[in-house]
């Protein structure tokens, strides 16, 4: 599969803090929980929303992985379960070839890059996937 809709790839969150750079991070940060679970997850802003603190904001999540590795049990889960992303396991729902990236849900649906030396090719549609993130995790709001 090479197509990704829109909305599959959106997640809806709450919008608990906005970071400022000026407080001595390279770029903002939102902080976001995950409704129906205990996540809060600190991310690179990928760019400015209005809306206001506590209310939910819709957007995509991007990352890139160290090495995805296949796994044959578990569920979806990102650690730690506060603060930047680390570890992630979850079910691959598309691929992208092209970008050589996955639509991966894992607790929220994220877009993984995966290193040059794995290929999008390799993985496909319910594989169970884990895999170490690079820091960077990225939340683009909506329009």
């Amino acid at each position: 599969m090479t197509t990704a809709p829109a909305a599959s790839s959106t997640c809806t969150v709450r919008l608990e803090e906005i970071r400022d750079p000026a407080r001595g991070g390279s770029s903002g940060s939102f902080v976001l929980s995950v409704p129906g679970t205990e996540y809060v997850l600190d991310l690179v802003a990928g760019g400015p929303t209005s809306v206001a603190i506590g209310k939910r904001v819709s957007g995509t999540v991007s990352g890139r992985a160290q090495k995805l590795h296949r796994a044959n049990a578990g569920g979806e889960f990102i650690e730690p379960v506060e603060g930047h992303p680390r570890i992630v396991q979850g079910r691959v729902r598309e691929s992208d070839p092209t970008g050589n990236r996955l639509l991966l849900q894992a607790v929220v649906p994220m877009w993984i890059s995966l290193s040059a030396d794995q290929s999008a090719r390799s993985f496909l549609p319910g594989d169970i996937v884990n895999f170490y993130m690079e820091s960077g995790v990225v939340f683009t709001p909506q329009a």
